[in-house]
């Protein structure tokens, strides 16, 4: 399939011989899935190109589409949610849509859980009621919109709870560990999550996964779904749980050149073994999954043409 690439792999090697400019990638900040992904993407592709490819750790996806945008760098990490959202101007880009977004690749699922301390006596939703919860995420604003959207399948909304303003998800994990909030968000499986689990111990609460729950879930987080992982999948997975599961995109700018987006969707989908060797979570991935037309986000013009090439894009 790669080898039948050559003539849009020709005109990438001669914008890169012609440009050489460094590479870079924007993340969330160090702790996250999506920062030691966005590394793992960076060292293999960096390696691949035999160029310079750097991590830029800002905030979350309300800090990161727009500098990207701005061209203060080429790619970032979102899930496909927080990207739609960004496109449109909805959510936690209301009154700033962000019409140059695009996919350069899909990735794998990121999960999202809602997390407690193992002693906190929270067994669902609805236990939450009047507990100190995270809030405002005023860098990652989309796990706000996630939080609001789970309060009401309880019924609930943060009037009904304690909110406790958070800038990040990865600083209120250190708030549920120094006991300054009793539940939050995050991503299922990330290294902060494992370090409160081995620090205080965490539970992942299982979410509804009724018809009603998945519709609410699909209106207000295009791409979004319910996933049921088993007992023991990661750390805080206690017997069966329902988690968010939503797909993690690499992003770029519509104004990205051409045979920058290719040259890098080309290494990874060269480079699996070594992406999945860096991360885990890039199992996954395959390359026919790299490609998804039905996501809620275009593609770069670029992006597309090179799946279709390969006979990838239906």
């Amino acid at each position: 399939m790669i080898r039948t690439l050559a003539i849009t792999l020709a005109f990438a090697a001669a914008g890169a011989a012609a440009t050489a400019q460094p590479i870079s990638i924007g993340t969330n900040p160090q702790g996250s899935l999506a920062y030691a992904a966005g590394s793992v993407i960076a060292d293999v592709v960096g390696d691949a190109l035999g160029e310079t490819f750097t991590v830029v750790p800002l905030g979350g996806p309300t800090a990161l589409i727009p500098a990207m945008n701005d061209g203060e760098f080429e790619f970032s990490f979102a899930n496909i949610t927080a990207a739609a959202d960004a496109l449109e101007g909805r959510g936690a880009f209301d009154g700033r849509a962000q019409p140059d977004t695009r996919i350069a690749a899909a990735l794998y699922p990121l999960r999202l859980g809602i997390i407690v301390r193992d002693d906190s006596g929270i067994e669902s939703l609805a236990d939450l009621r009047g507990r100190r919860i995270a809030a405002e995420f005023s860098s990652q604003r989309n796990l706000a919109h996630y939080v609001t959207t789970l309060l009401g399948m309880a019924g609930m909304t943060y009037d009904d709870v304690s909110p406790v303003p958070v800038q990040s998800g990865a600083q209120s994990l250190d708030d549920l560990i120094d006991g300054q909030l009793d539940a939050t968000i995050f991503s299922v499986g990330s290294g902060i999550v494992q370090r409160a689990d081995a620090s205080v111990g965490i539970r992942i609460l299982s979410l509804p996964a009724d018809d009603d729950a998945l519709a609410a879930l699909a209106a207000s987080h295009g791409g979004a779904t319910i996933e049921a992982l088993p007992d023991g999948h990661a750390a805080g997975i206690e017997g069966e749980t329902n988690v968010i599961s939503a797909p993690m995109v690499l992003i770029t700018s519509a104004t990205t050149p051409d045979e920058t987006v290719v040259r890098v969707i080309q290494a990874i989908s060269e480079n699996l073994p070594s992406l999945v060797k860096g991360q885990s979570n890039f199992a996954g991935m395959s390359v026919e999954g790299m490609a998804d037309s039905t996501l809620p986000v275009p593609y770069h013009a670029a992006a597309q043409a090179y799946y279709a090439e390969a006979g990838l894009w239906n």
